[in-house]
């Protein structure tokens, strides 16, 4: 028997003076569905693990990394004991900066990278970077106290970081997106197609996904997207479900619902009038969208992020209403 919640809000609870949160989890627990406006980003140490957001589910191996986007509904199931980093950092203020927004958009609603397929040198690259937060996060605290325990939480509410420790963080955070972004294309392309046609592919439909992050609120159809790819539209609709895991018309609909949850931070908008400015026809249909890929209507989620008494941090999800489902 596991407690099964409505899609809450978790309030992240970062370290003193800082919007960062760090830990280190060995425990086998299942966090049941939430959000909540920061990235986060979920390195294995050792152990398999799974992430399901939104409609798409990730299978983790050790070694993988999987960044989930802001505002994305997801549930974690620890399938054994074993070691996982968790970076938690509010990008909130800095989706402001186009090109940070627009990644954020193109990984929607999580960019999982492989490290049996990641180049050796760029996941060294991307390893490196977490482990200088590590450091620079933790200073010279035990290991055995960077857990989600007691103990860990103390750590993290009464010590502070160094001058600019939380600057520094962010810089490198910001270089760990960039090299994501800049290399999508390396983490999102199949295994199964010839090395030469998938490099082809993968050009092209990197090329795809950024035109969508910039048109996605526009009335767009599969037929214009795959001329402006150069293919057929069987054979583009197969690629494209191929390399994005899910089909054109689920994608671009992702795509609205996301930029629909951000728009719903805003109270002066109403649900109509975010619907189609994300691009829906109708708030009917924006509606249905929302529901079928939160679990929760757009007008729940808003009162959720403006609860003035929010969800207390992970794991425990106390003071929430839930009921319990074998």
């Amino acid at each position: 028997m596991r407690v099964k919640f409505d899609g809450v809000k978790e309030s992240v609870k970062h370290k003193k003076n800082t919007s960062l949160r760090m830990y280190i989890n060995q425990e086998h627990t299942d966090y049941p569905p939430h959000w909540h406006t920061d990235i986060e980003i979920i390195w294995i140490k050792e152990s398999p693990y799974k992430v399901v957001c939104g409609t798409q589910t990730y299978d983790l191996e050790e070694g993988d990394i999987l960044l989930v986007c802001p505002a994305v509904l997801h549930e974690i199931f620890s399938l054994s004991f074993g070691t996982r980093v968790y970076i938690q950092a509010d990008f909130s203020r800095l989706t402001a900066l186009k090109e940070i927004d627009k990644a954020f958009r193109l990984m929607s609603p999580a960019l999982h990278i492989r490290k049996k397929n990641c180049p050796e040198s760029l996941y060294s690259q991307l390893c490196n970077h977490l482990d200088e937060i590590k450091e620079l996060y933790f200073g010279s605290a035990p290991p055995v106290q960077m857990s989600e325990g007691r103990l860990g939480h103390s750590l993290m509410s009464f010590t502070e970081l160094d001058p600019y420790g939380e600057l520094e963080i962010y810089s490198i955070l910001m270089h760990f997106i960039v090299l994501c972004g800049k290399n999508m294309a390396s983490f999102q392309a199949p295994e199964s197609v010839s090395s030469a046609l998938a490099h082809k592919n993968t050009i092209s439909l990197a090329n795809v996904c950024t035109y969508l992050s910039e048109h996605f609120t526009e009335d767009i159809s599969l037929e214009d997207v795959a001329a402006f790819a150069g293919f057929s539209k069987y054979h583009f609709e197969r690629i494209f479900s191929d390399y994005a895991g899910t089909t054109f018309y689920q994608y671009l609909q992702q795509m609205r619902i996301n930029y629909a949850q951000t728009l719903l931070s805003n109270p002066e908008l109403s649900i109509t009038d975010i619907s189609y400015q994300a691009g829906f026809a109708s708030s009917t249909a924006f509606t249905r969208a929302f529901r079928k890929s939160t679990g929760i209507p757009p007008s729940q989620f808003r009162m959720l992020n403006e609860a003035r008494h929010p969800l207390p941090a992970n794991p425990q999800f106390a003071g929430m209403k839930s009921s319990t489902v074998s």
